[in-house]
């Protein structure tokens, strides 16, 4: 366990952010196939911005604050098994 919390908090915080660009990219090409948490609409409802897309099934159930807070958690949590999986990569091709 003391392996997977080794890196500092703000490697963590930039492997969400990445993570979170890339649902907004890829939920901006599925558009409105996304529909249970679309991070496009989200972004864009923070922002004040409306889209012709539609609130995702995330917005409708939990308000835009619940969904805000889903989608963070979720890229947090893709963001630490992305920066794992760079870890084994990189032990992988170094041993």
């Amino acid at each position: 366990m003391k392996m997977i919390f080794s890196f500092p908090i703000s490697i963590y915080l930039v492997a969400t952010i990445a993570s979170l660009c890339i649902m907004i990219i890829i939920d901006y090409l599925l558009g409105a196939e996304a529909e249970h948490l679309n991070a496009w609409v989200i972004v864009n409802r923070l922002f004040g911005n409306a889209t012709t897309i539609g609130d995702s099934l995330a917005i409708r159930k939990f308000g835009l604050a619940g969904a805000t807070f889903i989608m963070l958690l979720a890229n947090a949590i893709f963001g630490s098994l992305l920066l794992q999986l760079v870890r084994i990569i990189i032990i992988f091709f170094h041993s």
